[in-house]
C-alpha cells in the first residue's frame, strides 16, 4: 500500500493561500503533543509568515522593488514550510492521523479510519469573516473525526483530525465558495464519510 506522503509543493498556492495555510500549520501543530520540537521552530515560522504578510501589502502598495521583496519573503517561508514537512514527516513515521494534524495537506490518503456508520446532521455554520463552524451528531466508537474541505473544483481536500463534534475553521479565502466532509475514525481500515456540504465563505 502506498506510503502517505504530506505535499511539498507550495507553488500551487497564491500568495494569500500560502499565507493561510502557513497560519493554519502553525495554529494545528502548537501544543501539539505529535511534534514536541519542531524543526525549524514554529516561532520562526510563525515570524517569516507575519514578515510575508506585511511583505504583500507592502508590494499591492509599491512598486518593482517591494514586489522583489514579496518574492524573496515568499521564498523564505517557502523553504522553512518544506523544512518543517520533512520533520513531520519523521515524527509520524506513516500514521495518517499524526500527519494530518499538523495542518499540512497530504498527497494520498490510505484507510485508516473505521468502519463506522455515516455521519448523520452533519452541518455548516458561516459565522464571521473567514469564519465557519461544522458539527454533526456523535458517532458512537468514533475515536476522533476527520474533517476535510477544500475549495470547490479543487482535486486536493485540506484535512483536520479532531476529537470532538464540532469544528470552527478559520481564515478561509473569503468570497469562495467550500466543500466540505466528515469521517468518524475507528480502529479497522474503512471510512464511511458524510454527504459533501458547500458553503460561501464571507
Amino acid at each position: 500500500m502506498t506510503k502517505i506522503k504530506i505535499i511539498t509543493s507550495f507553488s500551487r498556492y497564491s500568495d494569500a493561500d500560502l499565507e493561510q495555510k502557513a497560519e493554519l500549520i502553525v495554529d494545528s501543530m502548537t501544543g501539539n503533543v505529535n511534534f514536541a520540537n519542531p524543526v525549524p521552530s514554529l516561532a520562526k515560522l510563525q515570524a517569516a509568515t507575519t514578515a510575508f504578510d506585511t511583505a504583500i501589502i507592502k508590494a499591492k502598495e509599491g512598486g518593482k522593488t517591494e514586489q522583489l521583496a514579496r518574492n524573496l519573503k515568499r521564498e523564505e517561508l517557502t523553504g522553512l514550510l518544506e523544512k518543517l514537512a520533512l520533520y513531520v514527516q519523521i515524527e509520524a513515521d506513516g500514521n495518517d492521523a499524526v500527519l494530518a494534524s499538523s495542518g499540512f495537506s497530504l498527497s494520498k490518503i490510505r484507510n485508516v479510519v473505521g468502519t463506522l456508520p455515516k455521519p448523520q446532521n452533519f452541518a455548516l455554520h458561516v459565522e464571521n469573516v473567514g469564519k465557519i463552524k461544522l458539527s454533526l451528531k456523535p458517532v458512537r466508537g468514533a475515536k476522533s473525526y476527520l474533517y476535510e474541505y477544500r475549495k470547490k473544483g479543487e482535486e486536493v481536500w485540506d484535512i483536520m483530525v479532531y476529537t470532538k463534534t464540532t469544528l470552527v475553521l478559520t481564515e478561509l479565502e473569503s468570497g469562495q465558495m467550500y466543500e466540505f466532509r466528515v469521517a468518524p475514525v475507528g480502529s479497522s481500515t474503512e471510512k464511511t464519510y458524510s454527504d459533501v456540504l458547500s458553503s460561501y465563505i464571507l
